[in-house]
């Protein structure tokens, strides 16, 4: 094991592992862990959630292997067919709201295997060029059952039929959120109409999506009942702009919703939101940006990410 001081951030590394420890701040809030083990990434998920080792067929999700993987415990005996593991990460972030475990898949085609996986049970549904994250929740995690069957019957303990009625009568104890990430730019847009070099705006794109959606796993956790698309992916796009460049360039967001000047560019993120009137939307939309960054304008700069949402988001104000 090596470990070394870089840029600030402390990181460890042996053959097979990297960890890394982000000191706190806009751009990098409390502890991060972040893990790559190559394909054996893919290896541990999948002994989690089988639906990884599955084709992605229709009607996949009501053949008796995919029950008997998913709703039973006993996986299948197939081989992982993702393109390029070897670029698979992990990470596991802290959180207001708990640690939250982010996968990244940089190859689109590998993020859309895993996301029809386990979003949409092996189904070969559409996913849209624009979707490039989600959070998917309720996974049942069948390493967290075994685990715990293991350590009741280590005890001397032999009524596990009860045992694990008991035990499954609680989501928290076996179900799992993950958030799931694929590369390229961010809402579709070029690297050469932000000003940067692919490769820096492929980096940023990255950062972007997962703090956009690290702030959804936030606020519906601490939140639940206070739900607004529209705002709500506003201010998802300003918590990841102030992770990837520690400012809110409120022309840049603009952009990510399709809205160009005056003009509205057709296949633009707010079609998902506008419902049947797109100029009621774009006129809300523009106010909402203006107003995240007029409660950016009054907020302490010394305030790491998460006190900054706090500080902007209106459920708080």
């Amino acid at each position: 094991m090596r470990a070394g001081l870089v840029n600030g951030t402390w990181i460890c590394y042996d053959k097979a592992w990297i960890g890394m420890i982000s000191a706190p701040g806009r751009s990098g809030p409390g502890r991060m862990e972040e893990y790559r083990m190559a394909e054996k990434i893919l290896e541990m998920l999948s002994r989690r959630y089988a639906q990884l080792l599955m084709p992605i067929a229709e009607g996949e999700s009501k053949t008796e292997e995919y029950k008997d993987a998913v709703l039973r415990g006993n996986p299948p005996r197939r081989e992982l067919s993702f393109l390029k593991p070897e670029d698979v990460l992990l990470e596991q972030i802290r959180t207001p709201a708990g640690t939250a475990e982010v996968v990244v898949l940089p190859d689109r085609q590998d993020f859309e295997h895993a996301y029809r996986a386990l979003a949409y049970r092996c189904e070969p549904v559409e996913i849209l060029p624009s979707v490039g994250a989600g959070i998917i929740r309720g996974l049942i995690n069948w390493e967290k059952i075994r685990a715990h069957r293991q350590a009741y019957e280590a005890e001397g303990n032999l009524d596990w039929n009860e045992e694990f009625r008991r035990f499954t009568s609680r989501k928290e104890n076996y179900c799992d959120t993950l958030i799931l990430l694929s590369g390229g730019p961010y809402s579709d847009i070029p690297a050469e109409d932000v000003g940067m070099t692919p490769e820096a705006w492929q980096a940023s794109s990255i950062e972007i999506r997962k703090y956009h959606e690290l702030c959804h796993f936030v606020c519906q956790r601490k939140w639940p009942e206070d739900k607004d698309a529209l705002r709500d992916e506003i201010y998802a796009d300003c918590i990841g702009l102030l992770a990837a460049f520690g400012t809110y360039d409120r022309l840049l967001a603009l952009r990510f919703l399709g809205l160009e000047g005056e003009t509205f560019r057709p296949g633009g993120r707010l079609q998902h939101y506008a419902g049947d009137d797109l100029q009621n939307a774009e006129a809300r939309a523009r106010d909402l940006i203006r107003e995240a960054e007029m409660r950016l304008s009054e907020t302490d700069r010394g305030a790491d990410l998460w006190e900054t949402l706090e500080c902007i988001y209106p459920s708080c104000g």
